[in-house]
Parts: C-alpha cells; structure tokens; sequence
C-alpha cells in the first residue's frame, strides 16, 4: 500500500509540474507581446513624427515613415497624408510580428499614430 501512495503522490507532483511549467511559459510569451507592443507605439509614433516633418520638409512623407518604421523594427502598413505644405496631419499604422507564437494567438500586431503641424 505504501508503494501505491508514493507513485500516486510522485504523479500528482509531475502533473504540478507540468501545470506550473506550462502557465510560466505562457506567462512569459504573454509578457513578451507586451514590450513588443510597446515597441510597436514607439515605431508608430517615430513615424508619424517622420512623416510630418518629411512633408513640411517637402519631401516624401510616406517614404520617410516606411524608413523609420524599418529602423524600427516594424514594417508600414498604412501611411495617410490629410493636408498640404506646412498644414500636414500624416496617420501611420505599423505592423509588427509576435514572436514567438501560441496555437491560439495573433501572429502580428498593429498600432498607429498621428503626428501633424499647424
């Protein structure tokens, strides 16, 4: 009877193991997607700002948000320019890939911004 007791109990610590494991692992994903998040708002805002200041530049200003996006590490996925000359309102919204992925997650994460000059 002592043996049977034991190999329950040994179970029952392997099976809290495993539980444990597996919420730390998904804890740390989790917490992993929210600097990238962050990162995403940082890229997003840097070029909203890159864009609105390309434009009053004259210069292109999609162009500019796309390479600051990139030196980011997200990619552009929308850029929109409301205005003209030193009046400029520029949207931009960045995309970013979460990695790593769980089965039941997002692959990839958006977030956007507006930067302008009056």
């Amino acid at each position: 009877m002592g043996r049977e007791r034991g190999a329950a109990g040994s179970m029952l610590i392997v099976g809290i193991s495993l539980s444990l494991t597996s919420v730390l692992l998904v804890a740390a994903v989790l917490i992993n997607w929210f600097s990238l998040a962050r990162g995403a708002e940082q890229a997003a805002e840097l070029s909203a700002l890159a864009a609105a200041t390309a434009s009053v530049a004259g210069e292109a200003p999609c162009g500019a948000a796309e390479d600051a996006a990139r030196r980011n590490g997200t990619t552009l996925a929308s850029c929109e320019v409301k205005g003209a000359d030193r009046h400029v309102v520029v949207e931009v919204t960045v995309a970013v890939e979460l990695r790593p992925t769980l089965p039941f997650g997002p692959t990839t994460l958006r977030r956007a911004a507006t930067a302008g000059s009056y």
